[in-house]
């Protein structure tokens, strides 16, 4: 045998144990997910009874969904088992004409569509044509997945929107625009698309954007209430409140850094200077990525940097950063480009940390894990050695 085909033969071996192993953990992700549905979380379905109520509620309520006490009431009357608590709703009204659609179906069949729905949207939002790949199977395998699928949360969405945006921003600005003003349903997901959009000057795609933006809160207002965004507006110092008040049951869920300082009982002011440093300092090396053109780092910068330029970011949030990874490497091996081995051990840590987080508090672990993730994908560490070019490698064909 010759040396060629014995390495030949050694990466077929090493792809097959690969697979095996993401295969092995889809299995348990799912063996994890099946029994805790059938263990029947109180209430049930986890954070997905929340949105479904909400769209049950919304659909002959409207704007009355900004009023607490009515919602909360509305949600005894559905599951008594909450026992006087509840899901405030906090999203801006554009939320809900995804959510009534779920709210006139029964809560299994209502989860299930919202999960494989958004699931799908997220897999092929990052990988196009070619998610039935390595790459698509470890979206499947990772921890982000379960987590959200667990809460039935909307970590999903979040991604396929904004990794179909940015994907889309070279061959199709306008499409990507409309992706991306679709992503103002959590504001604080879009604070550095201002910053990629001008970088890259492109004005088709901020046209886009604004437009779908005021669009879809005309039809909001249309169908629902032509008073819904002003309710919006005067309830949200309420749910900030609320949001403090219960801050510390909270916090072991937030890889941010506002949680961490509040964890361990320092002075807000800290939180704030060290989210402004921070949300700065992923600005300026978003810019300087972004005017090179939409390159899958470019990509994988805004999506885990979009978790650690916000002071409000669930652990449910992170399947952006999954996908971003997912892309920039794949991307990586396609240049015969090596991973940076440092990269693979941040995911490995940040995937047992995040796992972690959901019993149990870790402050600033994850946040710096990010953080130090981001840095590697910028290329602040090859820097110091000899210089390397940027990778330059188009996104993969949007399908």
């Amino acid at each position: 045998m010759t040396a060629a085909s014995s390495a030949a033969s050694g990466r077929t071996r090493d792809r097959r144990a690969l697979v095996m192993l993401l295969i092995a953990l889809s299995l348990y992700d799912g063996l994890y997910l099946a029994d805790w549905w059938l263990s029947s979380p109180l209430p049930a379905f986890g954070d997905f009874f929340g949105l479904w109520s909400f769209g049950r509620f919304a659909a002959t309520a409207g704007s009355a969904i900004y009023d607490p006490y009515a919602l909360a009431a509305y949600q005894q009357a559905l599951d008594p088992a909450l026992d006087g608590g509840g899901f405030p709703y906090p999203y801006p009204p554009t939320f809900l004409l995804a959510l009534i659609p779920l709210g006139l179906m029964a809560p299994p069949a209502a989860y299930a569509c919202w999960i494989a729905t958004t699931f799908g949207l997220h897999v092929v939002a990052a990988l196009g044509r070619e998610w039935r790949s390595l790459s698509g199977l470890a979206l499947l395998a990772s921890p982000t997945t379960l987590i959200n699928a667990i809460a039935g949360q909307n970590g999903f969405l979040s991604a396929a929107l904004m990794l179909g945006g940015l994907r889309l921003l070279a061959s199709h600005p306008a499409a990507a625009g409309v992706l991306l003003g679709l992503l103002t349903y959590k504001p604080q997901f879009v604070l550095l698309m201002p910053v990629v959009l001008l970088a890259s000057h492109n004005w088709r795609a901020i046209l886009a954007a604004t437009t779908t933006t005021l669009l879809v809160a005309v039809t909001t207002s249309a169908v629902l209430d032509w008073s819904i965004w002003l309710r919006w507006i005067e309830g949200f110092p309420s749910y900030q409140a609320l949001l403090q008040a219960n801050q510390a049951s909270l916090d072991h869920m937030m890889p941010t850094v506002m949680a961490g300082v509040h964890a361990i009982g320092a002075p807000p002011a800290i939180g704030h200077a060290l989210q402004l440093l921070l949300s700065g300092s992923v600005a300026v090396l978003t810019w300087r990525a972004w005017r090179r053109g939409p390159t899958t780092q470019a990509i994988a910068l805004v999506a885990i940097g979009s978790i650690i330029a916000t002071p409000y970011a669930m652990i449910y949030d992170m399947p952006m950063v999954a996908a971003g990874i997912a892309i920039h490497w794949k991307a990586r091996i396609e240049a015969g480009e090596p991973i940076v081995a440092l990269e693979i051990g941040v995911v490995i840590a940040l995937s047992a940390c995040l796992l972690a987080m959901i019993g149990q508090s870790v402050p600033f672990v994850a946040t710096m894990l990010l953080l130090l993730l981001f840095l590697s994908v910028a290329g602040v560490f090859s820097r110091v050695g000899r210089p390397t070019p940027a990778l330059n490698v188009a996104p993969p064909a949007a399908g």
